[in-house]
């Protein structure tokens, strides 16, 4: 019989499901691409984060918040703003199946 090697990871947690005791900061949300693939785990809801004025745009703070995201640098844009111009990097799904950069939040379909 052939040995089977793989490369996976194990992890684990002590805390046990969704005690009362535990925040809903604690708690990690995960969010996906329209083509199903895993794009950002992230420490707080995405809906109570705070937006930018001028596109809406949700802020992840580095200093704030614990986070993840797997996608891949796109292109870069410049984009003309009131009060001059805007350096956009753009995000793309690891797939390149969307361009976007649209989040799925799989609880709110």
């Amino acid at each position: 019989m052939p040995k089977i090697v793989s490369k996976s990871t194990v992890s684990s947690s002590d805390q046990q499901g969704n005690n009362d005791n535990t925040s809903s900061s604690t708690q990690l949300h995960v969010y996906y691409c329209l083509c199903s693939e895993f794009i950002l785990v992230i420490d707080h809801d995405l809906q109570q984060l705070p937006r930018r004025e001028t596109d809406s745009s949700y802020v992840v703070s580095n200093a704030g918040r614990t986070f993840k995201l797997t996608v891949e640098q796109g292109e870069t844009v410049i984009l003309r703003r009131e009060e001059g111009y805007e350096k956009q990097c753009r995000l793309v799904c690891p797939r390149k199946l969307l361009t976007d950069r649209t989040l799925f939040d799989p609880e709110n379909r």
